[in-house]
């Protein structure tokens, strides 16, 4: 028999779900509820949560001495969850972003002085967060160009 529960009754057993300690499965055994009801009430009274909180609950974590499992079961976050906001949030801090192309003209100071030296004297040194690329002045432009765009890629 299909039993219909009103928002309020919901919200009153998605309340004791959580101060049960239980895992779901032994909750909605217990109460004889559906897991897959129950947890979509579960996560319809969260809210979203952004980069910030997820970084803030990530640390937290980490830091707590815990196990992501034993963190979460205790903070009602599930691992697996976690676990994707985490690789979310490494994978955001290694994008490289869009190169910003920086245009000289002769009349630059620098230029001109490094423009009066022999081509053989000179190099063109590329510095990144996590690399650096030094050629002189003979590497063909072309290949120059290629690289960096395979690097950035």
């Amino acid at each position: 028999m299909v039993v219909r529960r009103t928002k309020a009754e919901w919200a009153k057993i998605v309340e004791e779900y959580k101060k049960s300690g239980q895992t779901q499965a032994a909750f909605c055994k217990e109460h004889e509820l559906n897991p897959k009801t129950l947890g979509a009430h579960v996560r319809a009274g969260q809210s979203k949560r952004s980069t910030k909180d997820w970084a803030a609950l990530i640390k937290a974590q980490k830091t707590s001495g815990l196990t992501r499992a034993a963190w979460c079961k205790e903070h009602g976050i599930s691992p697996d969850t976690m676990a994707t906001a985490e690789r979310r949030l490494n994978a955001k801090a290694q994008t490289i972003e869009d190169p910003e192309w920086v245009e000289l003209s002769a009349k630059d100071s620098s230029e001109t002085a490094l423009m009066e030296k022999e081509p053989e004297d000179w190099s063109v040194r590329i510095r990144g967060a996590r690399l650096e690329i030094e050629v002189n002045a003979a590497y063909p432009a072309e290949k120059l160009a290629a690289l960096i765009e395979r690097l950035v890629k």
